[in-house]
């Protein structure tokens, strides 16, 4: 039997996940693969009948990873009015 030691304290709002290690760690090393604009492969096994969505939510992916690299971002706000007077610029 497997034991598991979770966290004393989750602060309101936190969420909690339990993974295997393995699809832990891939997912560390795409993480790192994607921070410098490069799409990655999937990380973990994708279900046969949905390669097609993941491969479209990749490419979305590392398009939105890439204007954050480059700077292509608004925000963050302080209050509603400065979010409001930025989108009707």
């Amino acid at each position: 039997m497997n034991t598991i030691t979770a966290p004393r304290t989750i602060k309101k709002g936190e969420e909690f996940v339990i993974i295997p290690r393995k699809e832990y760690e891939n997912f560390l090393r795409a993480e790192k693969t994607n921070e410098k604009g490069v799409a990655v492969k999937h990380s973990f096994k994708v279900p046969k009948g949905h390669k097609k969505f993941y491969d479209e939510l990749d490419k979305e992916l590392t398009v939105a990873l890439r204007e954050v690299a480059e700077g292509n971002v608004i925000g963050p706000f302080n209050s509603v009015e400065e979010l409001r007077t930025s989108l009707e610029k």
